[in-house]
């Protein structure tokens, strides 16, 4: 994460100092040097974060170096967000009919009023403030010994073909089926041999049902040679040939063969002599490489030599390299049952016990084996560690505990997964830990979790196109879902473009695999009792924080040390009240003034205070369920970042501000099931980068002055998404006519009764988008980025 958080950095630092700012920071002294003296301490930084990343696994030091960097970056990314956000506003479309006097006029003023004069002071002694503590980070890197050069990852343990088959269990019909595809006697045409992959998380047991399969009697009298291959991470296909040969012919040839001088060629025709004509079995263990390159040559070299009927089995994470071998089956291992897992950890655990004991201990091992999860190596790591617990006590201890705070899983679990992880590319890392703060169990909405990484700045700046970035949160989602951290279902391309309502689930233990790498930057708090105050853990500072209200509760009094959270998320279920009320938000909007993401569900006032205004880095603001809301201050339209304003099932919702306007940055905007809003202002024509627009309110009989008006539409050709209700008993064919936008996917329209004779097809005809697709996804679920409404709790 640090090496992206470190990356962005420095882009900012390039645009700030290239679009004009440098005309105001010439009036303060030294920001300019400090802003130089930044980037170099950043770009020699940045060469050695591979190396750091590596190293902090197995030294505690380079972590904490690591910690201090990333909390002082996430500091001077807040600083340069707001000195971009406080330069002169840049006039949008509302610009247009000012003159060139008018608007010089305007920008001098600006430029030079004492409030942003003395802001900006403000701002650049934090720069500098932030630099020097950075300079300090800068030069520890000697101490620690980092280099340009990563260290070596942690090693998965080399795996063989030997097995003892009754420590597996629940794979009797994947084997069976994979076998069939072995055994199968009919190949591609013009094929002799075919490749079948085995693809799951790591950890679900792959290599051991591979192993099952090698052993089995049926396979060994079926191939002439089998061939057992560990690969894992290594993508020098001559390493890989030089195994193979070793197993082909021994260790006693190969050691008077010299192979270590051999090139690649030559090692591939040894190969060729060695299997021609016969019918044989190679099994390739945890392939990680995606480029169809790497082994190029060794898949040739199979598949031309061998008889027909030949096989490769491959085991892999990644469905990419599934498809980059060219893979005739590909088999996704699922999850064991509990039962399953049960008798695995129970083996282990109570195997050599009297029958009192594992009477006594069995009620809490049910209990702790739910912590699994249907993966095999928890249930194994489980039980090898309570198989050293004697008492119920130490027993309950382990229920009670945080999986991810377990050293025996750090080692034993989640190495395998820092392999995966490891190679993600930098960007999408930031991303998967960001994952961490949804709620386990929960299914969500992928336009949602990209929307919460665009707010992060994950995917970009606000000055990027929203589509691009949406389309690169796409890419990091199907990377995550390539490797298993991410299961998602819908994820489609329709027509070139994207589901945009597909739903993602994370498995409990890459849940906990995520929460382990924050390192405790996540916080998640249930209100069940009358707390009045909470204090965040100090060991390091919290940046997201969770609050889930149990019903009946409401919010917290006072919660300490929220002055650099980026994301809050509060949801519970309590009709009459609802979960935090306006006084409560406003003592927390006085000190969480970071935040870039906020989402309230169950609103419990009126009015959302007008401390809202002060919250500048906001992108992401979302109230589901705000019962109780009727106005929205116009303070809330001063948040010139926010991207992302949902407002879903506050019926007493009245109007949106005139002011909504100023929003220039908005691409999202979504007020469903808010039947007490009777129009949308006419200033939403000006926010030309909306790509969605859901429960939009449109005049179709006029051009209205003060309301959204149908011809309005004309302007806001980013549209991807629309749905909208229609006020006016007939069509304005002049303003429908003006309705052009090229770039919309769904729609949909809800009819007034009043307009004599139309229904939606005429209508969408009318309006130029009859061969748009008609919006067909779950709006609540859309809406809530979870699958149900509220829980009762």
């Amino acid at each position: 994460m640090a090496e992206a958080l470190v990356s962005t950095l420095l882009e900012q630092i390039t645009t700030i100092t290239c679009e004009g700012a440098l005309e105001e920071m010439r009036l303060l002294n030294g920001v300019k040097k400090d802003l130089r003296k930044l980037k170099f301490n950043l770009t020699s930084i940045k060469a050695l974060l591979k190396d750091a990343e590596q190293k902090q696994i197995s030294d505690e030091t380079v972590q904490l170096w690591l910690d201090r960097l990333q909390e002082e970056s996430l500091d001077m990314e807040d600083a340069l967000d707001e000195w971009r956000t406080v330069l002169p506003y840049r006039p949008t479309d509302g610009a247009e009919n000012a003159s060139f006097l008018q608007r010089k006029v305007c920008l001098f003023l600006r430029c030079f009023s004492f409030h942003r004069v003395y802001r900006y002071h403000g701002i650049a002694r934090n720069i500098k403030e932030i630099n020097e503590r950075l300079d300090e980070i800068a030069k520890d890197r000697v101490r620690y010994q980092l280099t340009d050069t990563p260290s070596r990852l942690p090693k998965r343990k080399e795996s063989t073909s030997f097995v003892d088959g009754s420590n597996i269990v629940g794979r009797d019909e994947v084997k069976k089926e994979i076998i069939g595809h072995l055994l199968c006697g009919t190949s591609k045409e013009g094929e002799s041999c075919q490749t079948i992959s085995i693809v799951g998380l790591g950890g679900i047991g792959k290599t051991a049902l591979a192993q099952l399969i090698y052993n089995d009697e049926e396979v060994k009298q079926h191939f002439t040679s089998r061939i057992w291959a560990y690969v894992s991470d290594v993508s020098d296909e001559s390493k890989v040939a030089k195994r193979i040969i070793a197993e082909l012919e021994g260790p006693d040839k190969v050691a008077a063969l010299q192979l270590e001088s051999l090139p690649l060629n030559a090692l591939l025709e040894r190969i060729c002599q060695s299997i021609e004509g016969k019918k044989y079995l190679l099994v390739l263990d945890d392939v990680w490489t995606e480029n169809d390159e790497d082994f190029g040559g060794l898949n040739v070299t199979f598949k031309r030599g061998a008889a027909a009927g030949s096989r490769i089995l491959m085991t892999t994470r990644k469905d990419i390299v599934s498809r980059v071998m060219g893979s005739s089956h590909t088999i996704h291992l699922e999850t064991l049952s509990q039962d399953l897992c049960w008798s695995i950890l129970k083996k282990i655990a109570l195997g050599e016990r009297d029958q009192k004991t594992c009477e006594d201990l069995t009620p809490v091992g049910l209990r702790i084996v739910k912590k699994c999860k249907g993966l095999p190596l928890v249930a194994k790591t489980l039980g090898g560690y309570l198989q050293f617990k004697t008492t119920r006590k130490e027993w309950e201890d382990v229920l009670n505990s945080e999986l991810w705070r377990m050293d025996v899983v750090h080692k034993d679990v989640f190495v395998p997964l820092l392999l995966s992880y490891y190679d993600l590319p930098s960007p999408v890392k930031q991303c998967f830990k960001y994952c961490a703060s949804y709620v386990k169990d929960d299914c969500y909405a992928t336009c949602h979790l990209i929307a919460r990484w665009k707010a992060q700045g994950y995917l970009g700046f606000n000055d990027d196109d929203a589509s691009l970035q949406e389309l690169k949160g796409f890419e990091y989602l199907k990377c995550l879902e390539a490797r298993s951290f991410l299961q998602i279902e819908d994820l489609k391309p329709v027509d070139g473009q994207y589901a945009q309502y597909a739903r993602c689930k994370m498995h409990d233990l890459v849940h906990d695999f995520a929460l382990f790498l924050t390192k405790g930057e996540f916080q998640k708090v249930e209100v069940s009792k009358d707390d009045k105050s909470m204090k965040m853990n100090s060991e390091r500072t919290r940046r997201h924080l969770v609050v889930k209200i149990a019903r009946g509760h409401c919010f917290l009094k006072s919660i300490s040390d929220v002055e650099k959270l980026r994301s809050l998320y509060v949801y519970g279920y309590n009709s009459r009240d609802g979960v935090i009320n306006d006084g409560d938000l406003c003592n927390l909007l006085n000190e969480a003034r970071r935040l870039r993401v906020l989402n309230i569900m169950n609103y419990g006032s009126s009015t959302i205070p007008e401390e809202i205004g002060n919250l500048l880095h906001l992108r992401y603001l979302h109230f589901p369920f705000g019962f109780h809301l009727k106005r929205l201050p116009k303070a809330l339209c001063r948040l010139h970042n926010l991207q992302f304003l949902v407002l879903y099932q506050c019926p007493n919702l009245e109007r949106l501000p005139d002011e909504v306007e100023n929003l220039v940055n908005l691409t999202v905007l979504c007020t469903p099931s808010c039947s007490s809003l009777t129009c949308y202002p006419k200033g939403v024509r000006r926010l030309t980068r909306l790509t969605q627009l859901v429960g939009l309110i449109v005049r179709v009989d006029r051009n209205d002055p003060q309301e959204f008006s149908i011809g309005d539409l004309a302007n806001l050709k980013q549209l991807a998404v629309l749905s909208m209700k229609m006020m006016g008993n007939t069509i304005n064919v002049e303003e429908s006519e003006k309705v052009k936008l090229p770039n919309l996917q769904e729609v949909r329209i809800l009819v007034n009764e009043a307009i004599a004779g139309a229904n939606e097809d005429t209508i969408l005809e009318s309006l130029n988008m009859s061969s748009v697709p008609r919006c067909c996804f779950d709006t609540e679920f859309f809406m809530t980025s979870r699958v149900s409404a509220p829980r009762n709790e």
